[in-house]
């Protein structure tokens, strides 16, 4: 009689533990590895601090992988909004994307967020997908990236 393999175990969690995510990250990336030839994915962050205290009070969270800019998560207090100091930092992000030999960014956002401050730098809509709050929705928005020409000598 032959032996049945047990199943592996499932857990949901929100707290998972640095081990286990390690253990995905690294699973994913030596997979593609396999795949792509290469390894490159990279984080990215491009943060705010006040001017006073040092401390960090704002700024952009992503990551670059296989010629993509992940923009994650991105936050500008409202007193620092329509100075153009949001637009300084996606171009900074997009700026060290290129860089690293990347030609697209993709984001997320929601209609209540800032769709129109993504639009006003290049980004376009993708694809859009409705979500709670009831009304609202969720927008993918994607930039093809170029180099900003260098000024004249």
């Amino acid at each position: 009689m032959a032996m049945q393999e047990a199943e592996p175990s499932l857990m949901l969690t929100d707290a998972p533990g640095d081990r286990a995510q390690a253990v995905i990250r690294e699973g994913l990336a030596d997979y593609n590895l396999a795949q792509a030839g290469y390894r490159d994915a990279r984080p990215l962050a491009v943060l705010i601090s006040d001017p006073e205290t040092r401390k960090v009070i704002g700024g952009l969270l992503g990551r670059t992988s296989m010629g993509l800019l992940f923009i994650d998560l991105f936050f500008l207090p409202e007193s620092l909004r329509q100075q153009g100091i949001g637009s300084r930092v996606i171009r900074t992000a997009e700026q060290e994307a290129i860089r690293r030999g990347c030609s697209r960014a993709i984001l997320f956002t929601v209609t209540f967020q800032a769709p129109g401050f993504y639009e006003r730098q290049g980004y376009q809509v993708l694809g859009r997908i409705e979500c709670d709050p009831p009304g609202h929705t969720r927008i993918c928005m994607t930039k093809k990236l170029e180099p900003t020409p260098s000024p004249p000598l």
